[in-house]
Protein backbone atom coordinates (compact mmCIF):
# COMPACT_ATOMS: atom_id res chain seq x y z
CA UNK A 1 0.00 0.00 0.00
CA UNK A 2 1.07 3.10 -0.93
CA UNK A 3 -0.04 6.61 0.77
CA UNK A 4 0.58 9.93 -1.05
CA UNK A 5 -0.44 13.51 0.49
CA UNK A 6 -3.31 14.12 -1.34
CA UNK A 7 -6.40 11.73 -0.62
CA UNK A 8 -8.12 10.53 -3.21
CA UNK A 9 -11.84 12.15 -3.83
CA UNK A 10 -11.53 14.68 -1.61
CA UNK A 11 -11.39 18.05 -2.62
CA UNK A 12 -11.29 21.09 -0.41
CA UNK A 13 -14.61 23.27 0.49
CA UNK A 14 -15.46 25.90 -2.15
CA UNK A 15 -14.71 29.63 -0.94
CA UNK A 16 -12.25 28.10 2.05
CA UNK A 17 -9.04 28.79 2.28
CA UNK A 18 -6.54 27.36 4.41
CA UNK A 19 -5.08 30.56 6.51
CA UNK A 20 -6.50 33.45 7.75
CA UNK A 21 -5.25 36.55 7.06
CA UNK A 22 -3.44 38.32 9.90
CA UNK A 23 -4.30 41.69 9.48
CA UNK A 24 -5.69 44.29 6.51
CA UNK A 25 -3.38 45.69 3.94
CA UNK A 26 -3.76 49.44 3.76
CA UNK A 27 -2.29 51.69 0.83
CA UNK A 28 -1.51 54.10 3.27
CA UNK A 29 0.79 52.07 5.80
CA UNK A 30 1.54 48.57 6.74
CA UNK A 31 -1.03 45.37 7.65
CA UNK A 32 -3.73 46.46 10.97
CA UNK A 33 -4.70 43.48 12.94
CA UNK A 34 -8.26 43.32 13.13
CA UNK A 35 -9.88 41.83 16.27
CA UNK A 36 -13.38 39.87 16.64
CA UNK A 37 -16.03 41.21 18.31
CA UNK A 38 -18.85 39.72 19.40
CA UNK A 39 -22.11 41.64 20.40
CA UNK A 40 -24.99 40.47 22.89
CA UNK A 41 -28.14 41.65 22.77
CA UNK A 42 -29.72 42.34 26.54
CA UNK A 43 -32.89 39.29 25.54
CA UNK A 44 -29.90 37.08 25.09
CA UNK A 45 -28.14 37.94 28.44
CA UNK A 46 -31.53 37.80 30.34
CA UNK A 47 -31.94 34.04 29.01
CA UNK A 48 -28.28 33.52 29.97
CA UNK A 49 -28.43 34.33 33.09
CA UNK A 50 -31.89 32.47 33.64
CA UNK A 51 -30.69 29.71 32.71
CA UNK A 52 -27.76 29.68 34.83
CA UNK A 53 -30.43 30.02 38.07
CA UNK A 54 -32.22 27.77 36.69
CA UNK A 55 -29.66 25.09 36.33
CA UNK A 56 -28.99 25.41 39.89
CA UNK A 57 -32.34 24.16 40.52
CA UNK A 58 -32.69 20.76 41.50
CA UNK A 59 -35.00 18.61 39.05
CA UNK A 60 -36.23 16.91 41.84
CA UNK A 61 -37.24 18.55 45.36
CA UNK A 62 -36.38 16.29 47.80
CA UNK A 63 -38.12 18.25 50.70
CA UNK A 64 -41.37 17.79 49.08
CA UNK A 65 -40.62 14.29 48.17
CA UNK A 66 -39.28 13.18 51.62
CA UNK A 67 -42.82 15.06 53.06
CA UNK A 68 -44.94 12.66 50.68
CA UNK A 69 -42.82 10.12 51.63
CA UNK A 70 -43.51 10.20 55.26
CA UNK A 71 -47.18 11.16 55.20
CA UNK A 72 -47.23 7.31 53.24
CA UNK A 73 -45.33 5.39 55.45
CA UNK A 74 -47.63 6.91 58.40
CA UNK A 75 -51.16 6.32 56.36
CA UNK A 76 -51.42 9.82 56.38
CA UNK A 77 -51.46 10.94 52.87
CA UNK A 78 -54.90 11.15 51.59
CA UNK A 79 -55.06 13.39 48.48
CA UNK A 80 -58.68 14.25 47.16
CA UNK A 81 -59.24 11.69 43.69
CA UNK A 82 -61.23 14.43 42.35
CA UNK A 83 -59.24 17.36 42.38
CA UNK A 84 -56.28 14.60 41.24
CA UNK A 85 -58.78 13.97 38.34
CA UNK A 86 -59.73 17.36 37.64
CA UNK A 87 -56.06 18.56 37.42
CA UNK A 88 -55.15 16.06 34.92
CA UNK A 89 -57.61 16.67 32.47
CA UNK A 90 -56.83 19.87 32.51
CA UNK A 91 -53.19 19.64 32.05
CA UNK A 92 -53.80 17.20 28.92
CA UNK A 93 -56.96 18.82 27.07
CA UNK A 94 -56.39 21.93 25.06
CA UNK A 95 -57.88 25.24 25.35
CA UNK A 96 -60.86 25.84 24.23
CA UNK A 97 -60.98 28.23 20.60
CA UNK A 98 -61.79 31.61 21.16
CA UNK A 99 -64.46 32.48 19.09
CA UNK A 100 -65.21 35.99 18.12
CA UNK A 101 -68.27 38.15 18.43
Amino acid sequence: MKVSGKAAGISPTPGVSGAKPSGVAHPSGPATVQADALSVSSSAQLLAVAREQLARIPDIRTDKVDAIKAQLDSDAYNPDGEAVAEGLIREHTPPAPVKDR
